[in-house]
């Protein structure tokens, strides 16, 4: 039976909410107002938080009564306070999930409360936890948390009938990706991820708002840089997306600017915009190649057979002209709609232990790919038949150990060993004997980390703590006495660390699916967001 379960693409500046429908298609469901997508923005009125476009509205005026671009500090302490209330990132995301899965449910004699909720391929352990635990707050069954890559992979129907290498290029509102995986039928094989979570079209805007605020002080000669007013800077962003949406189509804007009785109309042309950002799409090139090598080194020769856009702000004209300038050929999808509609048919997958096989032509090459039309828009699912779908992963971040060794000066320094890496194919397991630091030692602290940065480091600073624990009641060991460490990551991406001290036989296993939030801060945050009243 269809219709099950949410596909929820819980976006950085926009999210959307895909569901199969009677026919077997994966479908948008449009929010209230016949929208696509909904802006990931929360504003408090009083004790109703409001979720969507009136939000984003609301915030020109009154910028610290709500907030948005949460999705940037999931899994971090980050809390915020509004009505008398503190919310984490976690809550605010959670806030967001339940006012989407209450509007696709306003029409549905028996509400959907099981979910698929998505994720960038570059978030990390506690980025991955942080979303399950969003939408356990919100009230939903979150039934997966799924790659967006992957989802995009399902949606637009890269299976195939031939084996074909595909490279996902998903620029979001807040966050980029790039994946390159195999497809061939019954089988989506991750080969290498990267990307930059703090880079999207919400850059792009803040740059256009750079260029705006710049040419508005020179022409209504502005001894002071009005950009520092919050609210006239808050004012000049929500009118630069709109602009910069329009400036995919035309070749210049007008936005009016006002400030302290100075009022300009001020056009700003795509050549201007391009010229402010070329250093944005640049980023995105470097790490579309860098990925590319990625892969190349773990499998020789392997070249790309399609590139697709995903996520709305690779629509913007440059998007495409610097992929073409750097060699590639750029394929256009339904952009920001697909990650959504892929969740939803992993959902179905799940809960009916079917595989989703597309009819569609994914082949057709996009021609300029600037201003086209989507190419793969139209696909149909058939969710029955006795065949399976294997979907392998890969590692998006290494994960790696406290340990110390001398620093040549007669003392001892700290660093991490990774004992495995980004993109390590999953689920993957490494061994590691290490040894104890002092004689008579009766303890072992041990402290799993996770990679911080585009590249290792062995730095404490430059990484992120996942969970520490310590074996004691040891015998005293002599310096040097082996401890035997199993690491082990899990297909999902959960990491289990296993410690023994082979003399003793004692044991310790530290499994790292946690986050910042508690269990019983979950259960206080799920109090807190389900008494609480909300509309779009």
């Amino acid at each position: 039976m269809s219709g099950q379960v949410f596909g929820i693409d819980l976006g950085t500046t926009y999210s959307a909410v895909a569901v199969i429908n009677d026919f077997d298609q994966a479908e948008i469901v449009k929010n209230q107002y016949g929208q696509d997508t909904t802006p990931s923005v929360v504003y408090f009125d009083s004790d109703v938080a409001i979720v969507g476009a009136q939000a984003k509205s609301e915030l020109i005026a009154e910028p610290d009564s709500g907030c948005a671009l949460i999705k940037r500090h999931m899994g971090t302490e980050f809390p915020q306070d509004f009505a008398g209330q503190t919310y984490s990132p976690e809550s605010m995301s959670g806030v967001i999930l339940k006012e989407l899965a209450n509007a696709a449910n306003r029409d549905r004699s028996t509400p959907i409360t099981k979910a698929v909720i998505t994720v960038p391929a570059y978030f990390g352990v506690k980025e991955k936890e942080a979303t399950k635990q969003a939408g356990v707050i919100a009230g939903l069954d979150v039934v997966g948390i799924l790659a967006e890559p992957i989802a995009a992979a399902l949606s637009l129907g890269v299976r195939g009938e031939k084996r074909e290498t595909i490279l996902i290029y998903d620029l979001g509102g807040g966050t980029f990706d790039t994946t390159v995986m195999i497809a061939e039928p019954g089988n989506i094989e991750v080969v290498a991820v990267d990307g930059n979570r703090l880079l999207g079209g919400a850059d792009w805007d803040e740059a256009l708002a750079r260029v705006v605020i710049e040419k508005f002080r020179e022409s209504a000669g502005l001894s002071e840089d009005p950009g520092e007013d919050p609210d006239f800077k808050n004012e000049i962003l929500q009118q630069v997306e709109e602009k910069k949406k329009s400036l995919t189509a035309t070749q210049d804007v007008k936005i009016l600017c006002r400030f302290e009785g100075a009022k300009e109309n001020v056009a700003v042309t795509r050549a201007e915009f391009e010229a402010a950002t070329v250093h944005l799409v640049a980023q995105t090139v470097e790490i579309t190649q860098r990925v590319i090598d990625t892969a190349k080194e773990k499998s020789p020769g392997l070249t790309i057979d399609k590139l697709l856009l995903v996520g709305g702000s690779s629509r913007m004209p440059m998007v495409h002209n610097a992929l073409t300038a750097a060699g590639f050929a750029p394929i256009p999808t339904d952009y920001d709609l697909s990650v959504a509609k892929g969740a939803a048919i992993y959902g179905e997958a799940i809960l009916s232990g079917a595989v989703p096989f597309e009819t569609g032509d994914t082949s057709a090459a996009a021609g300029d790919g600037a201003g086209q039309p989507a190419t793969n828009t139209e696909p149909k699912y058939f969710l029955g038949g006795a065949a399976t779908l294997n979907i392998k992963n890969v590692l998006s971040r290494g994960i790696g150990i406290e340990f110390q060794r001398e620093d040549g000066a007669g003392g001892r320094v700290d660093y991490i060993g990774f004992l495995v890496h980004a993109n390590d194919p999953l689920p993957v397991d490494a061994t590691q004997d290490a040894g104890t630091a002092h004689d008579n030692q009766t303890g072992v602290c041990l402290k799993l980390y996770e990679q911080g940065g585009e590249v290792e480091s062995e730095k404490i600073a430059d990484n992120r703590l996942l969970k520490e624990a310590e074996i004691t009641g040891l015998p005293p060991l002599p310096r040097g006495s082996t401890i035997e460490l199993m690491l082990s990551v899990s297909s999902e991406g959960l990491a289990t660390l296993r410690a023994r001290e082979p003399v003793s036989g004692k044991e310790l296993t530290l499994e790292a699916n946690i986050s910042v939030l508690t269990p019983e801060d979950v259960e206080i945050g799920k109090e807190l967001v389900g008494g609480l009243q909300t509309r779009s």
